[in-house]
């Protein structure tokens, strides 16, 4: 956790405090204690979201993993479907992950083969390009398309969307 966000909440933990005294000061405190412990369970909630990173490979090293077998996820922090997707493929491999909001490079690629759009999870297996994919479809591609008889990088600004 960065120390903005310590600050921001420990900033949100004093206010919570100050509400809930207010609250059990006009006479009514039971709700003050109530408001005070939901809000710091909220906070509680919101601090462990902040914290999670999940994984994260450099767009330069990923770049070499794309092929017809070994699927690059494209995925940012917050997104339920890459949460899904991360979360049903953790322990597969065949899956690299790179998170867009750490790495400019894979934002600009992101970007690129999403038509401006930032749209996650996008994931690139060998030529093709699957957009928002079931952890099932995926895992079936990777399956279908076997050991790679050699990869090759390419350049990533090139790629275009294939029909799938």
């Amino acid at each position: 956790m960065t120390r903005r966000q310590r600050w921001t909440l420990l900033l949100m933990t004093l206010a919570i405090l100050v509400i809930a005294v207010l609250v059990a000061q006009d006479g009514e405190l039971l709700s003050g204690v109530a408001f005070g412990v939901l809000a710091v369970l909220v906070l509680h909630v919101y601090s462990w979201w902040a914290r999670r990173r999940g994984r994260h490979t450099p767009w330069e090293r990923a770049t070499a993993q794309i092929a017809p077998d070994h699927a690059v996820v494209l995925w940012k922090p917050g997104c339920l479907y890459c949460e899904r997707l991360l979360l049903q493929l953790r322990s597969d491999s065949r899956v690299t992950w790179v998170n867009v909001w750490q790495d400019e490079e894979a934002n600009a690629q992101v970007r690129a083969v999403n038509h401006g759009n930032e749209l996650t999870p996008t994931v690139l297996l060998g030529d093709q390009i699957l957009r928002n994919p079931t952890a099932a479809e995926l895992r079936e591609r990777l399956t279908s398309a076997g050991p790679a008889a050699g990869r090759v990088q390419r350049a990533p600004a090139a790629q275009s969307p294939s029909a799938t």
